[in-house]
């Protein structure tokens, strides 16, 4: 079971994949993200930090796959399960693109866990994609 979500930005893709894998900008539209080791920089194939949230304990987050300006997907472990995030960015013309979130929890208990936490990470999903949206709709590339 999978739980995804989508918005339409009128933004190009490459802003979007852009805000998508520079670690400073996580904070602006994932607000949950407290603080990233290591901080700043753009992640790549490969890369691997701790993410830590307010509302629990920091995880060893690994990029799986970068996509260029099309988006990334990224894995961590925790209480016995992994959980994969696949963000996708889809462009629907020049300055318009389709932005998409697929979180999938792997492990004993997986679709008990989406079952009891689905909804919230359904809403943690929409409120970061709006919060992309803003970002990117009002940001230049440099």
């Amino acid at each position: 079971m999978s739980i995804t979500s989508a918005r339409t930005v009128a933004a190009p893709a490459s802003r979007v994949h852009d805000l998508l894998v520079d670690v400073d900008a996580w904070q602006l539209w994932s607000p949950h993200v407290v603080s990233v080791d290591p901080p700043g920089g753009q992640v790549v194939d490969g890369w691997t930090g701790r993410v830590r949230p307010f509302f629990g304990p920091a995880t060893t987050m690994r990029v799986t796959r970068v996509r260029p300006d099309a988006g990334y997907a990224w894995s961590t472990r925790a209480l016995g399960h992994r959980l994969d995030y696949d963000w996708t960015v889809r462009p629907t013309g020049e300055q318009r693109c389709v932005v998409s979130v697929t979180a999938d929890v792997h492990g004993p208990a997986g679709t008990v866990v989406e079952g009891v936490v689905g909804w919230l990470s359904a809403f943690g999903q929409r409120r970061r994609l709006e919060r992309l949206a803003v970002l990117a709709e009002g940001w230049q590339r440099a």
